[in-house]
């Protein structure tokens, strides 16, 4: 039991630490917010590609690519995003609120905890097995990230079933991380070694994206943040952290997954509301605030639930 705990924490701790000191430095006027939103910019749009690309360059495929796996974690965004789609409406009315609860319940910070959660549990092939499974859910945290806070938007923001589908290849094709896995597994096709120049110059931008990162959402946080609204708040992050995973993670053992592939997928479902659902609700005129309450309350039960699943996992000799 000692050593399960003393494995939890040497992967949760350090998350905890980066981010305490985001708030700490943020606190002490260290860093500003304009140098947050600046980070932010940079980790989006070249920091975390950027190790995307590494990371699945540099992958071996033959060990990585689980086939089977790719198809559990697809199914089980499908199945996290569609329950809550056809329950949430029954409960609340106000649409606004409906489209930035269930996107927090389904859409993890799979990209920026998830890689940093993989490479502490099981080094580079942890790293590498996420980044394969990545390409196939990012997109579709996307497309259903569109859909529903498209349906319960406004009149006068609500989209056509044409121009649905327009929003949705733009926000496909334009987002940095999903082009980062298109080019990278097009690279790794050809079957060439990425020249030294190119590998040392994207593995500097690719080392700032988890520090960078974490500090930032650290910064981002406040106790004004968390005022209204915080019932709804609680209760999509306690499925975001609690019962999504509890029910992915059943499925998994008992569909046979062990070791990294039972990992990987407690990774991608346990993880809080991302970032990006703050920012799509707002573009969308969802209820902006409640996706904001909501990413920073699932960031904080997640490092306890996190920590708790791991134990028990690794308790079980599971993972």
């Amino acid at each position: 039991m000692l050593d399960s705990f003393i494995y939890s924490l040497n992967i949760i701790a350090p998350i905890f630490i980066m981010v305490l000191l985001g708030v700490l430095m943020k606190r002490k006027k260290f860093i500003t917010d304009g140098f947050v939103a600046i980070c932010d910019k940079l980790v989006f749009k070249l920091s975390l590609p950027a190790l995307l690309f590494v990371d699945i360059v540099t992958a071996d495929a033959g060990d990585t690519l689980d086939v089977g796996l790719i198809i559990f974690c697809v199914v089980g965004v499908t199945v996290s995003f569609v329950v809550p789609s056809l329950i949430v409406p029954i409960f609340i009315k106000d649409n606004a609120k409906r489209g930035a609860f269930i996107q927090g319940v389904y859409r993890p910070n799979s990209a920026i905890l998830g890689i940093t959660l993989a490479t502490n549990m099981f080094g580079e092939a942890g790293a590498a097995t996420i980044s394969m499974v990545l390409p196939f859910v990012v997109v579709l945290f996307n497309i259903y990230a569109v859909i529903i806070l498209s349906i319960f938007a406004p009149e006068d923001v609500r989209l056509s079933p044409g121009a649905l589908i327009k929003r949705i290849g733009k926000t496909i094709v334009t987002n940095p991380l999903i082009i980062a896995i298109v080019l990278a597994m097009l690279w790794k096709l050809t079957g060439l070694e990425l020249p030294l120049l190119a590998s040392r110059s994207l593995g500097y931008l690719a080392n700032m994206a988890m520090p960078l990162a974490l500090i930032s959402l650290g910064a981002n946080f406040t106790v004004e943040s968390l005022k209204g609204r915080v019932g709804l708040a609680i209760l999509s992050s306690s499925c975001k952290t609690i019962v999504v995973p509890i029910c992915a993670v059943a499925a998994g053992i008992a569909l046979g997954f062990r070791g990294i592939g039972l990992g990987v997928i407690f990774i991608l479902f346990s993880g809080p509301a991302a970032v990006s659902s703050y920012i799509m609700a707002k573009e969308m005129k969802s209820d902006y605030e409640l996706a904001s309450q909501i990413l920073l309350i699932s960031t904080l039960m997640s490092l306890f639930t996190i920590f708790a699943g791991i134990f028990l996992l690794k308790e079980a000799a599971l993972i």
